[in-house]
């Protein structure tokens, strides 16, 4: 009977390290990952009178997700300025992966969001720096840049989120 007991402790154990890691994954839809981490981290320290997940851990996790957003604003944003980009086509990269998104998921709910981020800060980009510069080449290198950026904010948002799950996992451990 003991065994029974530990497997399916061992088993809910595993179908939460599961929720956690998918719940991390939703940073790739532009549907904050890292919070749905934090929040289901507080649903299992309210359900277990905050032991071993303490109000101290939950502020760890707070932290981690707001660097996160941090991170994937300051990258997502000045990449392209740090290969190049000019003032116009790092406001314009930004303004241009807000409308993409806008637009994106209007077309394709969620995921079209993402890949409207993605495109709308290479046109953004594109459009900023060919504005400024009055040359298709070196513009569309720009866009590239702000395209690469917000990917590389986003795999490194993730890794945060990572981060986030293993913190948990580790202290909910049986």
């Amino acid at each position: 009977m003991e065994l029974l007991g530990e497997i399916g402790q061992w088993s809910g154990y595993v179908l939460w390290a599961l929720l956690l890691i998918v719940a991390s994954l939703f940073v790739y839809l532009g549907l904050g990952g890292s919070f749905i981490v934090l929040g289901l981290a507080v649903i299992h320290a309210a359900v277990t009178g905050f032991d071993p997940v303490t109000w101290q851990w939950l502020l760890v996790l707070l932290g981690l997700a707001l660097f996160g957003e941090l991170l994937e604003f300051l990258i997502g944003t000045f990449y392209a300025a740090r290969k190049g980009a000019t003032k116009s086509g790092v406001v314009a990269a930004f303004v241009g992966g807000l409308a993409g998104a806008f637009v994106g998921n209007g077309v394709l709910p969620v995921i079209g969001a993402v890949l409207g981020s993605f495109l709308g800060a290479f046109a953004g980009a594109v459009l900023g720096e060919y504005y400024r510069n009055q040359q298709l080449e070196p513009s569309l290198r720009v866009g590239g840049y702000a395209f690469l950026g917000r990917v590389v904010a986003m795999v490194l948002k993730h890794a945060i989120a990572l981060v986030m799950v293993f913190l948990i996992l580790r202290l909910t451990s049986p």
